[in-house]
């Protein structure tokens, strides 16, 4: 049986999921990161939706 290529999936990379993945990193673990959007950092992100307004 071979090994798996990760041993932990953390679904998103907002605030939460960043912090858990660099714990189980910092562990020794084996981390992949999956977020839908091409930016990560979820809430804490300010973008631009509308000319002149950032949120």
């Amino acid at each position: 049986m071979t090994r798996p290529d990760y041993d932990a999936i953390v679904i998103g990379s907002g605030h939460n999921g960043l912090i858990a993945a660099g714990y189980l990193a910092r562990a020794g673990k084996r981390v992949l990161v999956l977020e839908r959007r091409s930016i990560i950092g979820g809430a804490t992100v300010t973008e631009e939706h509308f000319p002149g307004y950032r949120l």
